[in-house]
């Protein structure tokens, strides 16, 4: 039935991004106020992420750009009086902040529903005794495990399952990892990092079933009780590798069919005893042996898998959801055009393998651990989408190495020793240490022994191998070509490999009659007639996709996620997208990160997910052929190569300027400006502030607008910075560096305005200065009005950005770091007294 009386959404937030948590939950809560808006539901936010693209969906007056706490969430819910939360889209901080409003009545008091679980549901979330309670009260097998509030309860409980064991805080102050204890010395060293953990002073004990294979499996269900599976996915890592750090697929490929009903009916009696209404998200440790399995996890938050799950079968999960929060069943959603009318109601088939890749930060953090284990470590991950799973997994591997040229690594250099280290003790590189121990004639039995990873992934490595030498020994064969292309393998690789230009590969290959046809992703494997326009590329004979438009812009997106400009970057993606589509050009997206913004099908016309790498993007561009082609980001090569192929409009964003130039060691403010072929325009002054207070422009990582100055010394370095704008020749957003040091101010360089620095600027000011450099781009700036907008600003505020690293999560005995170390930021502001 549906809620009527539901007129005021206030959505928790997720809070800066970090280690297991990109921009998948402010994607999410994008789709939810938007739909809720469209349905004139007033949707309030409160977030502290400046990269968050909900708080610009939303009216300023709606957005509280605070913390997400009790104390805030309290006040916000006083003023604003909302008949609801929505507590799922925030992680575990929300769901901590949704726990407190339960427990002590805060909620009840003042007449407020929970959307999206109950008390009882509520209760169980980080909380493994309660999930422990739910499980065994649907019959289901769970792993055996205790309670315990010290040391000595802690071992008598290991003296009765046995070592290993593994160790989790009870309602964690933050989200935590499960340690792996093979002893009595790590067990105590686990114990009391689990404890300080524990906001109640308690930790969790269980059996560990490390080298169990890891599945999980994503569902909704109605008020009335009607569920659906929306997708399983399946680790190829074991049990004891966090899922965040597993390459997983979807379909499950190596289940028996009882194996998957036996999973799939757990899912739904899970979610029918705590009568979830929306999206839940379980997890399973299964026994290859014998095919017994443990529930391990119960997810009823949005997640990375859950956003896997909506890439992998086109089922749009979210939108789904939300209208089951408003009372709507599945059989009464009614979706958008592009969907067949029964879609909502229908378990998605796919006729296509999506694989997941993850991506770790250690090229900017040298001194981390590199194994993997129960603590989550990657930043991001990609996927590749295919026919098959060869084709799947080469194109994720690829689409993670982030380099254009499309060279895939080697270990040939690895010792057997280190090999087997490395096998049995699996790094961030095991992708690659697998198929080096193929290439080097490892047995796929012994192979599965080591690394409990299951045959049928080793057996489609070795066929990824014998494509890969008929690549080396037979070279520019037609025949081999079209080998390489069913296998996954890119034009690029091929023309690296041969040493011909790519043109040449490519003209081979319309020879070979081996050319790319995309496939629609959508959830009916072409059952239904649906226009989802989500594509991946294949070599079939039937394409499905053709040139969208004769004004098209293609944005080519950031791929997965790393540190530095981080989700800023994919923010900033989002924002080319919406803006170029205010000033009239269709838009095309091609990206493969599945937690993207930039992936979401409303801020978009049409999207490709695809390897970030030259082959493929030109494969697109001949498609498409697009009027203007933007890059977020500055990737000389690519803009070099794209350049050289076509001729095409292709601007980077922000404004790539003149290269070589030095930038000064030691600043302390800027003077921001906007610059076309005739003026300059003063925008604001910012203070760049250094963590190692020693002004090294690496360092500055925390930024706060304005810089006060008194008015003779800015009328000087607005003169002075005008004079080295006018003789640079730089136009779009730039920005001018000063030095204050024994009070003599001093210019020392000039660079263009940062990406995260242009969010944050468009925070401080109230104007979108991306819409105004796509604008400026597009021959669409009326500089009038932006000059008339820029004379009108008074900023009342003191705006701070600072950010966020990820050294806490790896266990790096470090607190601050420079900017390619940077994992998000947190925003805030005051008022100018």
């Amino acid at each position: 039935m549906l809620n009527k009386g539901i007129k005021r959404v206030l959505i928790l937030g997720g809070g800066p991004s970090k280690i297991g948590q990109e921009n998948e939950l402010d994607n999410a809560s994008f789709e939810t106020a938007l739909l809720l808006q469209k349905r004139h539901i007033k949707a309030f936010i409160v977030d502290n992420n400046p990269f968050s693209l909900t708080a610009s969906a939303i009216q300023n007056k709606y957005v509280y750009t605070i913390e997400v706490n009790v104390k805030n969430v309290k006040q916000i819910i006083k003023n604003v009086r909302p008949d609801a939360i929505i507590a799922t889209l925030g992680g575990l901080k929300a769901i901590n902040v949704a726990q407190s409003l339960v427990t002590s009545g805060f909620l009840k008091e003042y007449n407020i529903q929970l959307l999206g679980m109950n008390d009882k549901a509520l209760k169980m979330i980080n909380n493994p005794y309660n999930i422990k309670r739910v499980i065994r009260t649907v019959n289901e097998p769970v792993v055996p495990s205790d309670i315990v509030s010290s040391e000595h309860e802690a071992f008598s409980i290991v003296r009765e399952i046995g070592f290993p064991v593994i160790v989790k805080s009870i309602a964690a102050h933050e989200n935590t990892h499960r340690q792996i204890c093979q002893n009595s010395e790590s067990l105590s060293d686990a114990l009391v990092e689990g404890f300080n953990n524990s906001s109640v002073n308690k930790c969790a004990i269980e059996k560990s079933v490390v080298g169990y294979k890891q599945i999980e499996m994503v569902g909704v269900r109605d008020s009335e009780d009607t569920k659906i599976l929306i997708s399983g996915l399946e680790d190829i890592d074991p049990v004891g590798i966090h899922s965040g750090d597993s390459i997983v697929v979807a379909p499950i490929q190596t289940l028996t069919d009882p194996e998957y009903q036996a999973l799939r009916n757990a899912t739904f009696k899970i979610m029918e005893f705590l009568q979830v209404v929306g999206s839940c998200h379980v997890e399973f440790a299964l026994d290859s042996s014998d095919g017994n399995y443990f529930i391990t996890k119960i997810n009823l938050n949005y997640n990375r898998n859950m956003a896997l799950v909506e890439r992998a079968t086109g089922y749009p999960l979210q939108y789904v959801t939300t209208l089951l929060y408003l009372g709507v069943n599945l059989r009464e959603v009614e979706l958008p055009a592009e969907y067949h009318r029964l879609t909502a109601i229908i378990e998605p088939t796919i006729d296509h393998v999506v694989v997941k890749m993850p991506v770790w930060p250690f090229e900017n953090v040298k001194n981390a651990d590199e194994h993997l284990n129960t603590i989550m470590k990657s930043v991001g991950s990609t996927v590749g989408v295919g026919r098959s799973v060869e084709e799947a997994m080469l194109k994720a591997l690829r689409s993670s190495q982030f380099s254009p040229k499309d060279i895939l690594p080697s270990m040939r250099e690895i010792s057997n020793d280190e090999l087997i280290s490395q096998l049995i003790h699996p790094q961030i590189n095991r992708f690659l240490v697998l198929i080096e121990a193929i290439r080097r004639g490892y047995q796929v039995e012994d192979l599965t022994e080591l690394t409990k990873i299951d045959q049928f992934y080793f057996y489609k490595l070795k066929q990824l191998l014998i494509t890969e030498e008929k690549i080396i020994n037979h070279p520019l064969k037609l025949e081999t070509i079209e080998a390489a292309h069913q296998n996954g393998f890119g034009d690029g690789m091929m023309s690296e490999t041969w040493d011909v230009p790519i043109d040449y590969i490519k003209k081979l290959s319309m020879q070979a009659k081996s050319v790319p046809t995309y496939k629609m992703i959508e959830p009916s494997a072409g059952e239904f007639d649906e226009n989802i326009l989500s594509f991946y590329s294949s070599y079939e004979i039937e394409n499905e996709s053709s040139q969208f438009s004769s004004k098209t812009a293609l944005v080519i997106g950031r791929g997965g996620n790393k540190l530095g400009p981080n989700t800023a970057a994919d923010y900033y993606t989002a924002e080319i997208l919406i803006q170029l589509r205010e000033v009239g050009y269709k838009t095309i997206i091609i990206n493969n990160n599945p937690n993207s913004l930039s992936l979401n099908p409303n801020l978009s016309d049409k999207r490709y997910i695809e390897p970030i790498q030259l082959g493929d993007i030109l494969n697109i561009i001949r498609t498409e052929k697009p009027v203007r082609v933007f890059v977020p980001g500055n990737r000389h090569y690519l803009m070099k190569e794209i350049k050289k192929n076509q001729n095409l409009n292709v601007q980077i964003l922000p404004p790539d300027q003149e290269t070589g130039v030095m930038l000064p060691k030691k600043v302390t403010y800027a003077l921001n400006f906007f610059v076309t072929q005739q003026s300059s325009y003063f925008i604001t002054t910012e203070k760049l502030i250094n963590n190692k207070s020693n002004g090294d422009i690496n360092f500055i990582t925390n930024y706060q607008i304005p810089f006060f100055i008194n008015d003779d010394q800015l009328a000087k370095d607005i003169k002075i910075s005008k004079n080295c704008i006018s003789k640079s020749n730089w136009i779009g957003l730039v920005q001018i560096l000063f030095n204050k040091e024994d009070g003599m101010y001093e210019y020392v360089g000039i660079r263009p305005l940062r990406l995260t620095e242009t969010i944050f600027m468009s925070h401080a000011t109230g104007i979108n200065w991306i819409r105004e450099l796509v604008k400026f781009y597009t021959n669409k700036l009326d500089e009038v009005e932006l000059k008339n907008n820029i004379n009108k600003l008074k900023v009342s505020k003191v705006f701070n950005m600072q950010a966020n690293f990820p050294f806490k999560q790896l266990r790096i005995n470090k607190k601050y770091g420079d900017s390619s170390q940077e994992v998000g930021a947190r925003i805030s502001f005051n008022e100018i007294k």
